[in-house]
């Protein structure tokens, strides 16, 4: 049967869901989660198109809900939930086409072995958590997928991006869908897919410079208009410019996180922080934690970033400074890294258009029309 692409998105909720329908045979979900873990994490009210599934329990992940409806409708909702609608129209675009091939590799590869990973033995952890991982969606509706955020954030400007550049996808040299990740700020240089997730290369990836997303040359408020017509308001509210930053964190904060997270001890403070293993944007993704009375190794990048914060920092792409009593952390970048730098590509594309800036970030991979095959259901 021919017929639209169907995405399943699963919905985390604060407590149990709370629903109710509305004209058109919307819902509303009055108690969606958004930014969980991370320090944004509030709750809002969704409005979500489609089908709602109540689970029976909670998913591993925190999933209450699954919202089934069609692809473009979908991706309607992710370019006006990760982005502001007054961003430039290129960068939307380039968000559209950036989205669509994601989302269509998610549902082409789900559940696919070998997404997520775990090492453990003595005092070393290594681990991962993979956009892969979930079972009986596809994808979810927070950062650790693309955010999606109901029908209220969709916008004319948003809609005209997804309808310009209906069908088409960035492929890789085999033809399939790129596994097209993207970060708020890479600060500089983008990252392997190695550093983050699985030890591979996906065809369409690659590390390299990137001096757009540097607004350290704009007075104040050229920065600050910059960033007010790209950033969510609850992104916006944080820092001012994400490609560099500095962080003070407590040596006995981490020893107690190390015992939190991962049931690690090395004693009542951390000493020394040394890092093992560094990809090409700096971010490590080995680091030893020396102890007043045992050390310990982490990885990769997220979980080096849970242990040295409260819920995340920025970014794994730091060198230490030993002050006493705490580790003074100087950084760069907002994110994993890896693919597109979102702030590097909206201001690309104050002079430049959606296939130059996909080139740039891709320069393995090209646009490429949907498959016919893909539009049967």
């Amino acid at each position: 049967m021919t017929g639209e692409m169907m995405i399943r998105v699963g919905i985390v909720t604060d407590g149990e869901p709370s629903l109710h329908t509305i004209e058109g045979g919307l819902t509303v979900v009055r108690n969606q989660l958004i930014g969980k873990d991370f320090h944004w994490q509030q709750t809002r009210e969704a409005v979500l198109p489609g089908k709602i599934e109540i689970l029976d329990g909670i998913a591993s992940d925190g999933v209450r809900l699954i919202n089934t409806l069609p692809l473009e409708k979908y991706l309607e909702i992710v370019v006006g939930s990760e982005m502001n609608p007054s961003a430039p129209s290129e960068f939307l675009k380039t968000h559209a086409i950036l989205s669509r091939s994601w989302a269509i590799g998610k549902i082409l590869r789900c559940h696919q072995e070998g997404s997520a990973g775990k090492t453990e033995k003595d005092n070393l952890h290594i681990g991962w958590d993979d956009t892969a991982d979930h079972n009986g969606f596809h994808v979810c509706a927070d950062d650790h997928c693309q955010r999606y955020q109901g029908i209220t954030d969709i916008s004319p400007q948003g809609q005209a991006a997804i309808r310009e550049t209906a069908g088409i996808i960035l492929t890789d040299s085999l033809g399939e869908p790129v596994d097209a990740r993207f970060s708020k700020c890479c600060g500089g240089h983008t990252e392997l897919f190695s550093t983050c997730w699985q030890d591979v290369t996906p065809p369409g990836l690659t590390a390299r410079p990137d001096p757009w997303c540097d607004l350290s040359a704009m007075d104040s408020k050229q920065r600050g208009d910059l960033l007010s017509v790209i950033l969510k308001d609850y992104d916006r509210g944080h820092d001012l410019d994400f490609h560099t930053w500095e962080e003070s964190v407590d040596k006995r904060f981490i020893a107690n996180r190390l015992r939190e997270l991962f049931n690690i001890e090395i004693g009542e403070r951390a000493e020394q922080l040394f890092p093992l293993a560094t990809g090409p944007s700096g971010r490590h993704h080995l680091l030893r934690i020396i102890g007043d009375k045992a050390e310990a190794t982490i990885g990769k990048e997220l979980h080096i970033r849970r242990v040295l914060s409260k819920s995340h920092l920025k970014s794994s792409a730091f060198s230490v400074l030993d002050e006493g009593d705490i580790f003074h952390l100087k950084g760069r970048g907002w994110g994993h890294g890896v693919g597109l730098c979102q702030i590097g590509a909206a201001r690309m594309a104050l002079t430049h258009n959606h296939t130059e800036i996909l080139r740039y970030y891709f320069p393995d991979a090209q646009l490429s029309p949907l498959p016919a095959p893909l539009t049967i259901q």
